[in-house]
């Protein structure tokens, strides 16, 4: 058998002389083990890559295995044939080689794909239709000089037209341009706490975590801010990012989030169910 499965990769990765290649053509015609074990070989080097996908599905993984069982579990009825048990020993071997391998997919998409789907969609979902695009405060051209009490003149608020000018590159993504308005507001003018979230937001986008969760842990820290959203975000981030301990930091925010009725509780309660 293992010969088999030598000669198998021998020729799909190209490695036989031509003379060699048309001798296994010619084995796989008539010997009925190799050709069986020539299909399972490319079932499994043709399903695996398919879960190493993001955007795997229940229904992707029912057909393959509905495809593998009719494959090679609904045999045909067996013609009358003279009963040679060495043949039957490599038939149960190549049977439990399938079965090996229908294990090893529910095992990968179950203990690995599905669990990290789960919080990143949900993650990635949120981003998508409430963060990726922000809504912009039209400036006031009669807001350009004023005359205040007692004649005085006041000055425009330059930050917050930058902070416009920085929305409209986010939402343009263009997120070089609109990262050097935004630190540079919050640099200024640190009450502005919306510069320092809006960053955040462009490293999400761009898929920098860490940087990310500095953003929004900075923004979380900010005294007397009501419903405060930077342990939200930085729940987000955790959940989006999904590396090890990822998720046990993630709902542990979301816990707090929901007992201190923050900004995103209502959320909060939902992604906590699937945890």
């Amino acid at each position: 058998m293992d010969d088999y499965y030598e000669k198998i990769a021998d020729y799909l990765d190209g490695e036989m002389s031509e003379e060699e290649k048309v001798r296994f053509i010619e084995a796989l015609a008539s010997d009925k083990e190799l050709a069986l074990a020539f299909k399972v070989y490319r079932t499994i080097e043709e399903e695996m890559p398919l879960l190493e996908k993001s955007k795997v599905q229940n229904e992707a993984l029912k057909s393959t295995l509905q495809s593998l069982n009719k494959q090679y579990f609904e045999l045909e009825t067996p013609q009358p044939a003279k009963v040679i048990p060495l043949y039957a020993g490599k038939v149960f071997k190549i049977l439990a080689t399938i079965a090996a391998s229908i294990a090893l997919v529910l095992i990968t998409y179950f203990g690995f794909f599905q669990p990290k789907n789960n919080i990143q969609v949900l993650a990635n979902s949120y981003f998508k239709e409430n963060l990726q695009h922000l809504n912009q405060t039209k400036s006031d051209p009669a807001d350009t000089l004023q005359f205040g009490i007692a004649g005085k003149i006041k000055k425009r608020n330059t930050a917050q037209d930058s902070l416009q000018l920085g929305i409209s590159a986010y939402n343009n993504q263009d997120y070089n341009k609109a990262l050097k308005f935004f630190q540079k507001i919050y640099k200024n003018h640190p009450e502005l706490s919306e510069a320092e979230k809006y960053s955040g937001f462009i490293f999400l986008a761009t898929k920098e975590y860490d940087k990310a969760l500095q953003a929004f842990e900075n923004l979380a820290n900010i005294k007397n801010t009501p419903n405060n959203p930077g342990l939200f975000l930085q729940a987000l981030t955790y959940m989006q990012r999904n590396q090890v301990s990822d998720k046990q930091k993630a709902k542990q925010l979301l816990e707090q989030v929901v007992n201190n009725q923050a900004e995103g509780y209502k959320e909060a309660e939902q992604w906590l169910k699937k945890f």
